[in-house]
């Protein structure tokens, strides 16, 4: 039982928190996103990414971190203690919260490994100079272009968009997808697929429309940064975007023209007219990563000292969801 009792209260846990915050963090985001100005659609992409996952970190940090430790510090293990009716709901609701992500993943990984296969089957190897990823040229697919891969990334190219684009396109438009890789863009959206809210919560589902919106124009200017021409990529957007998309099966990977992203594509080209016309701040290489061993040590640190002064506190609180 005490076992027993120890996964019921940190899948209660994990649920209160996860739903509690979620709401209040797009919130917080659409405020910042109003008053803040944004120096780069990347640094609203990282935001509009953060948001998002936020509330699955603090529900995780605070399950494993606090109620679970909490739990094992002052329960007895030889408890006889029943789970009352909050908490047999709560821990059900996380535990369908918890399969239901696994199987989203599971569900991505498999069809994006099918459209992968289905890809090489019909393509053959194009040698490009100065491109680290495998390009391969696809024949049954006339408005593929798109990366694929977390550590391994594959760029597909229909060859119907081989032949369209100049050489300066292509690999300007390659250039794109490379941003894509460096930004490990697939990871944070096979993440955000996972954890994507209902329709019926529009303020979080919309987000991640807004993510890929902001990724894309980030794209845009990493591509620029690295040596890509303002005319090859905007040309490469506009040939490309007036080929038909079908929607296919969902899958992870990043697309030069994602399907049903009129808009976007709109303000991407608008904005790299822009930059041809000299109306906008050229782009500037992109920021070094910041270092992230110092805050997490500070991190650390604070919660080793603390952590024996705040248990007899979550332990009261856990008992209420016992009760």
């Amino acid at each position: 039982m005490f076992y027993v009792l120890a996964i019921a209260l940190c899948l209660a846990v994990l649920f209160l928190v996860l739903a509690s915050t979620s709401l209040l963090c797009m919130a917080g985001l659409r405020l910042v996103l109003k008053t803040v100005p944004l120096s780069s659609p990347g640094t609203r992409a990282n935001l509009l990414f953060a948001a998002r996952l936020l509330p699955l970190g603090l529900a995780c940090v605070i399950t494993f971190s606090l109620a679970l430790p909490a739990f094992l510090e002052f329960e007895p293990s030889s408890t006889d203690e029943g789970m009352g009716f909050r908490l047999m709901a709560l821990a059900t609701l996380g535990a369908l919260l918890l399969v239901g992500m696994v199987a989203r993943g599971i569900g991505l990984l498999r069809a994006t490994r099918e459209a992968q296969r289905g890809w090489r089957e019909n393509s053959h190897r194009l040698q490009m100079d100065g491109i680290r990823v495998p390009v391969y040229c696809v024949e049954n697919s006339p408005s593929l272009m798109a990366v694929t891969g977390i550590f391994r990334p594959r760029i597909f190219v229909a060859s119907v968009i081989a032949k369209t684009l100049s050489p300066d396109e292509l690999r300007a438009a390659l250039s794109h997808e490379l941003a894509h890789v460096s930004s490990f863009d697939n990871l944070k959206q096979l993440l955000l697929k996972i954890t994507r809210a209902p329709r019926w919560l529009k303020a979080l589902y919309a987000a991640d429309a807004e993510w890929t919106n902001a990724s894309e124009l980030a794209a845009d200017r990493d591509a620029l940064a690295e040596g890509a021409s303002v005319l090859d990529l905007s040309s490469a957007l506009i040939k490309v975007g007036r080929l038909n998309r079908p929607a296919g099966r969902e899958a992870v990977a990043s697309h030069l023209v994602p399907t049903a992203c009129g808009s976007a594509l709109e303000s991407r080209v608008t904005c790299l007219s822009e930059l041809l016309e000299g109306k906008s701040v050229t782009p500037a290489h992109a920021a070094k990563r910041s270092n992230l061993v110092l805050p997490t040590v500070i991190t650390l640190a604070t919660y080793g000292a603390c952590i024996h002064a705040v248990l007899p506190a979550v332990h009261e609180a856990l008992e209420f969801l016992v009760r």
